[in-house]
C-alpha cells in the first residue's frame, strides 16, 4: 500500500492475480459439480493460463490444499500441457501430499499411439488490434488445418457499423506471422494475442450491430461461423476484467487522474473526437479568446471555462460516455499484452469512471484532454489551412 492510502503497482497486479485465480476456482469448482471431465475443465480453463502463465503457480498453491479425486485427475491433465517445468514439479510435489494422505486415483499413462494416426489441428488462434478513435479494430481467427497451415478469418469491426469487412483464407503459419506483424500490427495500432472465443464474441457483437443498423453483413461471416462453430466464450466481457478487477482499480484516485497522461502513448494518441462535432464549440472558443469585449482575466479564464464544461456535456452525454468507456477496456486489454499493466489499470479506472456523469468539479482526466486536444488540434488545422490559402493568394501567375 502506498503512503497516500492507494494500491501501489504491485499491490494491483496481485489483486488482479488473485481475483482471477478465485475466478478460475470458481470455473473449476462449477464444473466439477457438473462432474465434466478433467480434460474438458482444462480446455475450459486453459487460456487463461496461456494469457498469464504466472496463474499457474498461485493455482496449483490453491488446489493443492483440496486433496479430492477430482483434482488429483485435474492436476494429472495440466502436467501434460504446461510447459513450465517448475510448474510441473508444484503439481508433482502436490500429488505426492494427496498420496501421503491416503488418496488413491487412475493416473494418466501416454497412450500408444499407431505408427500411422489422423494429423492433429492445434487449438483455434485469435488475435485483436488496438481500436482507434472511430472505434474501428482488426480481428483475426486462425483455425490450425491438420496437414498444416491455418483457415484464416480476417475482420475489420466497428463499434459504430458493425461488421467493416471479413474474409477467409488460408495460410501458412510463417504467411500468418507475417500477416499478423507486417500487414496488420504497427507501433500505433498494436496487435496481440487473445483468446480465440472472445474475437469470436467481438465478431458476433459486430454482426448483431449490423443488423440493427440494417446493414448487410458479408458474405463470408456464414462460413466463419461454420468454421468456428465449436468455438465459444464464456469468460469476462471485456476480457481486460480477466485480468484486472474492478474492484483494485475503480477507487484508486491517483491511477484516475493520472489516465489523462495516457494520450501521450499509443493507441489513445491518434484518438481525437470527430471534427464535425467539435467543430461548433472549436468556434465558440475561438471567438470568446479574440472577443473585442473587455473583460478581466478571470472573466475570460470563467467563459473559456464554462465553454469548456459546455463542451464535455454536449459531445459525452451518456451514450457516448459508455462508448469511450468500452473502448478505453477493449485499449486496455492491448496494454496488458504488451506488458504496460500501470497504463493498463489507468485506462481501466478511466473506463469505470464513464458510467456516472461527469463531476463538475474533476471531470474524467482522459475525456477532459481528449476534448482540449480536440479542440486544439482542430483550430490548429484550420489556421494552417488559412494561412496556405492566404499564401497561395498571394502568388502572382505568369
Amino acid at each position: 500500500m502506498s503512503e497516500d492510502g492507494h494500491k501501489g503497482d504491485g499491490d494491483t497486479a496481485d489483486s488482479a492475480l488473485s481475483g482471477t485465480v478465485n475466478e478460475i476456482l470458481k470455473e473449476i469448482a462449477a464444473a466439477q459439480a457438473r462432474e465434466i471431465k478433467p480434460d474438458e475443465i482444462l480446455k475450459g480453463i486453459s487460456s487463461y493460463l496461456v494469457d498469464e502463465p504466472a496463474l499457474a503457480f498461485p493455482l496449483i498453491d490453491v488446489l493443492g490444499r483440496v486433496p479430492t479425486i477430482q483434482t488429483a485427475l485435474l492436476f494429472e491433465e495440466m502436467m501434460t500441457v504446461l510447459p513450465d517445468k517448475k510448474a510441473v514439479k508444484g503439481i508433482k510435489r502436490a500429488l505426492y501430499r494427496f498420496k501421503q494422505k491416503g488418496l488413491e486415483w487412475e493416473r494418466k499413462t501416454p497412450q500408444e499411439q499407431p505408427i500411422l494416426r489422423s494429423p492433429h489441428a492445434g487449438a483455434p488462434q485469435g488475435y485483436v488490434g488496438a481500436p482507434d478513435s472511430t472505434g474501428s479494430r482488426a480481428l483475426v481467427i486462425a483455425r490450425p488445418r491438420p496437414h498444416g497451415g491455418a483457415r484464416v478469418y480476417f475482420s475489420i469491426v466497428s463499434d459504430q457499423d458493425g461488421i467493416l469487412r471479413l474474409e477467409g483464407t488460408d495460410l501458412s503459419k510463417k504467411d500468418l506471422k507475417v500477416f499478423i506483424d507486417e500487414s496488420l500490427s504497427s507501433e500505433e495500432f498494436p496487435v496481440v494475442e487473445a483468446p480465440a472465443g472472445y474475437c469470436l464474441h467481438l465478431l458476433h457483437e459486430a454482426a448483431g450491430l449490423s443488423q440493427r443498423l440494417d446493414k448487410p453483413i458479408p458474405l463470408g461471416y456464414k462460413d466463419a461461423e461454420q468454421g468456428l462453430r465449436d468455438v465459444s466464450w464464456d469468460g469476462p466481457v471485456p476480457l481486460i476484467y480477466r485480468h484486472i478487477h474492478q474492484e483494485s482499480v475503480k477507487d484508486n484516485t491517483r491511477l484516475l487522474k493520472e489516465s489523462g497522461g495516457l494520450h501521450k502513448i499509443a493507441p489513445f494518441s491518434s484518438w481525437f473526437l470527430y471534427p464535425d462535432a467539435v467543430r461548433p464549440y472549436a468556434e465558440a472558443i475561438k471567438e470568446a479568446e479574440k472577443s473585442h469585449i473587455v473583460l478581466t482575466p478571470q472573466q475570460k479564464d470563467a467563459r473559456l471555462s464554462s465553454l469548456y464544461r459546455e463542451a464535455l456535456e454536449g459531445l459525452f452525454p451518456e451514450e457516448q460516455r459508455l462508448l469511450w468507456k468500452r473502448r478505453l477496456e477493449e485499449a486496455a486489454y492491448i496494454l496488458w499484452k504488451q506488458g504496460r499493466k500501470q497504463e493498463a489499470g489507468m485506462a481501466v479506472s478511466a473506463a469505470l469512471d464513464l458510467t456516472t456523469p461527469f463531476s463538475p468539479i474533476d471531470p474524467n482526466p482522459f475525456c477532459w484532454n481528449l476534448l482540449l486536444k480536440s479542440l486544439y488540434g482542430l483550430l490548429e488545422t484550420e489556421r494552417g489551412e488559412r494561412e496556405h490559402e492566404e499564401k497561395s493568394s498571394l502568388i502572382i501567375p505568369p
